[in-house]
């Protein structure tokens, strides 16, 4: 479906606003302003029961390591450059959930099942096939034969069961969970529910049947298990290398080896990660010796540097870039349909936000129409719940959308007991502090201009007596402070879908994984959520996500903002490219003549 366009008349107020937040963006998209950094501020539905018959297998390799002897990078002149939003804050794909990383990690670690080209229709990668039991509690995948990870080890089954031992089994050897760097793999319990041993996980085991057959087994019915583990968290990494990095696997010091098309080289901080083409790559051989993927997290920049060519594509560009880059002659659009959402989020665990008033008069102060057209450039739509688009069968068609209302919403305040508004918010422990509201230090799909976006949160709150204090913090301390439950007060993040499933949005979001991150517990949502993931049809789960639906709705513990489009510009000379919906995709098939 495409991206639907809306246009309206602003009032004054609107207008003015939007005048003083458009100038910060064709100035460069952030200059100072009343942020207060703490660190720095750089950067198908149903599965496919049995996959095609793939291609041949190459000729097994040595199954000893290969020598320590680091790949050469040749003229690295001749290698493909990528205009990153931010840094990786790591690359072992299965200890992050930054899109920074796993647009890095697509490269190096492969799922067991991939994507077919700018789609979420599952194709065979690393598994040549796949079945379930008839409920759907175990799931046996075939896996190909003859491949080898880039330190010289082998793939097979132990590999696999290796790699999610790790992230699922909290007493496992080599997860490396303690330390000063412990490893926390937190997309694990989004999408399963918790770790082993929790009591809503949905794991029990995996194990090796044979030497390329692997076995997962569940406690209820995963009909879309196949979906889950194509997602480019779920990227093998070799176990002999993780054994020797330990906790500094996916680390600049410790890289990282899997089994795809470009090889790990080097991560210089703050600067860029470069990659090599793996010679002996088991499929077909990446088109480019190389890739570096700069970190330019200010999008006017990015924009600068493909302009002169100093980037061959890049992301997450401002909106106002389009036109000019369709008229531009020498660059294009990679269009791209909306598969994300952008959201504000509330910690329940402070006053006043666990006041649902509070909650509801935030999400009438905010004119997200006005946001969508001034920093979206109009394109997209409103956000009324988490679900977008192509997944609209498990929406409830009766939401409360929370309309611009600033009336309502200081009616809302003086009923929660703040008709002056506040300034402050008060811990668990009784600390108060002032009211913060987080914006992201990097462009992301969904908020490729958050500076500015936060701004006019501010600007509107305050018009309603509610007064925040702009804070931000590097990427991936940030990721890992929200993880960790230590982000309080408003906090901007986002999602791009990782696989056709509603639950992918809100099972990930309102799950019981997420209730550390800002104490949203619904026991009756993650029933129904888990019953609409093991329903034998898609009609049975769509009832079931439509009535959790309704309850995330009256409860609001986060504001859904917008779903939009992101701006992706290339060179016109760049051939190959064909993102996914997803945000990670092979970067083999790309080719520029240099």
């Amino acid at each position: 479906m495409r991206s639907r366009h809306h246009r309206r008349w602003f009032s004054p107020f609107a207008l003015v606003l939007l005048l003083v937040l458009i100038i910060p963006i064709l100035a460069a998209c952030g200059g100072p302003g009343a942020a207060t950094p703490t660190t720095g501020t750089t950067g198908g539905t149903t599965p496919e029961a049995q996959a095609t018959q793939p291609p041949a297998a190459t000729e097994p390799a040595a199954t000893e390591p290969a020598a320590t002897e680091p790949p050469t990078t040749g003229d690295t002149s001749k290698f493909l450059v990528f205009g990153g939003s931010g840094e990786p804050d790591s690359l072992d794909s299965m200890n992050t959930t930054a899109g920074t990383a796993l647009i890095v990690t697509r490269q190096i670690e492969e799922p067991l099942i991939g994507f077919e080209p700018g789609t979420t229709n599952l194709q065979p990668l690393l598994a040549t096939e796949w079945s379930a039991n008839e409920d759907s509690t175990e799931w046996t995948f075939k896996l190909r034969e003859g491949v080898t990870f880039h330190d010289g080890t082998p793939f097979n089954a132990d590999a696999v069961v290796f790699n999610f031992k790790r992230g699922l089994e909290p007493d496992f050897e080599f997860g490396f969970r303690g330390g000063d760097s412990p490893k926390t793999y937190p997309i694990f319990p989004d999408i399963f529910g918790g770790y082993k041993g929790d009591p809503n996980t949905l794991y029990e085991n995996v194990e090796a049947v044979d030497e390329y057959t692997v076995k997962f087994t569940f406690k209820q019915p995963v009909p879309l298990f196949p979906n889950y583990v194509a997602a480019s968290y779920f990227g093998i990494s070799s176990p002999e290398a993780i054994k020797q990095a330990g906790a500094n696997y996916g680390t600049p010091d410790g890289g990282a080896v899997g089994t795809g098309p470009f090889k790990f080289l080097e991560w210089r901080p703050g600067e860029n990660v470069t990659l090599v083409r793996n010679e002996e790559y088991w499929g077909e051989k990446a088109r480019m010796p190389g890739v570096v993927f700069r970190f330019i997290s200010d999008p006017a920049q990015r924009y600068a540097e493909l302009q002169s060519g100093a980037v061959d594509f890049t992301i997450n560009l401002a909106p106002d870039t389009r036109q000019q880059i369709e008229q531009s002659g020498n660059l294009k659009v990679v269009d791209l349909e909306p598969f994300n959402i952008a959201y504000l989020s509330f910690d329940l665990t402070v006053e006043p936000l666990n006041d649902l008033r509070v909650r509801q008069a935030i999400a009438h102060a905010i004119d997200r129409q006005a946001i969508l057209e001034g920093l979206y450039g109009g394109v997209g739509e409103v956000a009324h719940d988490f679900l977008p688009d192509g997944l609209a069968w498990a929406r409830p068609d009766d939401l409360t959308t929370y309309d611009y209302n600033p009336e309502r919403a200081r009616e809302l305040l003086a009923e929660a007991g703040y008709p002056d508004g506040f300034s402050t918010m008060t811990l668990t422990d009784g600390t108060e502090l002032p009211l913060e509201l987080w914006y992201m230090p990097v462009s992301r799909p969904y908020y490729p201009t958050p500076q500015p976006v936060a701004e006019a949160y501010a600007s509107y709150l305050a018009e309603v007596g509610i007064n925040v204090e702009l804070k931000t913090e590097d990427w991936g301390v940030y990721l890992d402070n929200w993880d960790a439950g230590r982000k309080h007060g408003l906090v901007m993040l986002g999602w791009t879908g990782d696989y056709a499933d509603p639950n992918n949005f809100l099972f990930t979001h309102f799950g019981p994984g997420n209730a550390d991150e800002a104490g949203y517990v619904n026991q009756q949502v993650w029933d129904l959520l888990k019953q609409a993931a093991a329903a034998p049809s898609q009609e049975e789960s769509a009832e079931l996500f439509k009535e959790a639906g309704r309850m995330i709705n009256q409860d609001l513990p986060r504001l859904p903002i917008v779903h939009s489009p992101p701006v992706y510009a290339a060179k016109q000379a760049l051939e190959g490219w064909v993102p996914n919906p997803t945000g990670g995709e092979p970067f083999a098939s790309i080719f520029i003549e240099k």
